[in-house]
Protein backbone atom coordinates (compact mmCIF):
# COMPACT_ATOMS: atom_id res chain seq x y z
CA UNK A 1 0.00 0.00 0.00
CA UNK A 2 2.85 2.64 0.99
CA UNK A 3 6.19 3.01 0.88
CA UNK A 4 8.24 5.57 2.54
CA UNK A 5 11.90 6.62 3.33
CA UNK A 6 12.41 7.70 7.38
CA UNK A 7 14.24 11.29 7.39
CA UNK A 8 16.46 13.41 9.89
CA UNK A 9 12.95 15.45 10.46
CA UNK A 10 10.69 12.94 11.37
CA UNK A 11 13.69 11.88 14.69
CA UNK A 12 12.76 11.87 18.34
CA UNK A 13 15.37 13.84 20.57
CA UNK A 14 17.39 9.87 21.08
CA UNK A 15 18.03 10.42 17.15
CA UNK A 16 15.36 7.48 16.06
CA UNK A 17 12.18 7.78 14.31
CA UNK A 18 9.18 9.16 16.51
CA UNK A 19 6.27 6.66 16.76
CA UNK A 20 4.22 8.99 16.10
CA UNK A 21 5.33 9.25 12.42
CA UNK A 22 5.65 5.16 12.07
CA UNK A 23 1.50 5.30 13.06
CA UNK A 24 0.78 8.26 10.71
CA UNK A 25 2.21 5.74 8.09
CA UNK A 26 0.41 3.34 8.94
CA UNK A 27 -2.83 5.53 9.14
CA UNK A 28 -2.48 6.97 5.42
CA UNK A 29 -2.18 3.03 4.20
CA UNK A 30 -5.09 1.94 6.18
CA UNK A 31 -6.91 5.04 4.19
CA UNK A 32 -5.72 4.56 1.10
CA UNK A 33 -7.66 0.87 1.14
CA UNK A 34 -10.35 2.31 3.45
CA UNK A 35 -11.10 5.48 0.89
CA UNK A 36 -11.10 2.86 -1.94
CA UNK A 37 -13.61 0.42 -0.18
CA UNK A 38 -16.42 3.35 1.37
CA UNK A 39 -16.16 5.21 -2.30
CA UNK A 40 -15.97 8.13 0.00
CA UNK A 41 -14.70 9.60 3.54
CA UNK A 42 -13.74 7.49 5.87
CA UNK A 43 -11.87 8.14 9.47
CA UNK A 44 -9.92 6.36 11.59
CA UNK A 45 -11.67 6.46 15.02
CA UNK A 46 -9.07 3.94 17.35
CA UNK A 47 -6.53 1.64 17.71
CA UNK A 48 -6.38 -1.09 20.39
CA UNK A 49 -2.54 -0.81 20.82
CA UNK A 50 0.34 -0.56 19.73
CA UNK A 51 4.28 -2.33 20.26
CA UNK A 52 7.58 -0.79 18.42
CA UNK A 53 9.63 -3.95 18.80
CA UNK A 54 12.32 -2.23 17.32
CA UNK A 55 13.07 1.28 16.52
CA UNK A 56 13.37 2.95 12.72
CA UNK A 57 16.52 4.87 11.80
CA UNK A 58 16.84 7.81 9.26
CA UNK A 59 17.03 6.59 6.08
CA UNK A 60 15.24 3.10 6.70
CA UNK A 61 12.66 2.45 4.11
CA UNK A 62 9.36 1.39 5.98
CA UNK A 63 7.20 -0.94 3.72
CA UNK A 64 3.08 -0.78 5.34
CA UNK A 65 0.17 -3.36 4.04
CA UNK A 66 -3.36 -3.39 4.58
CA UNK A 67 -6.39 -5.25 4.07
CA UNK A 68 -9.87 -4.87 4.63
CA UNK A 69 -10.62 -7.97 7.14
CA UNK A 70 -14.32 -6.55 8.38
CA UNK A 71 -17.14 -4.19 7.68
Amino acid sequence: MLRAIAMPADTNPEGDIFGGWVLSQMDLAAASIAFHRAAGRCATVAIDGMTFISPVFVGDEVSLFARVIHT
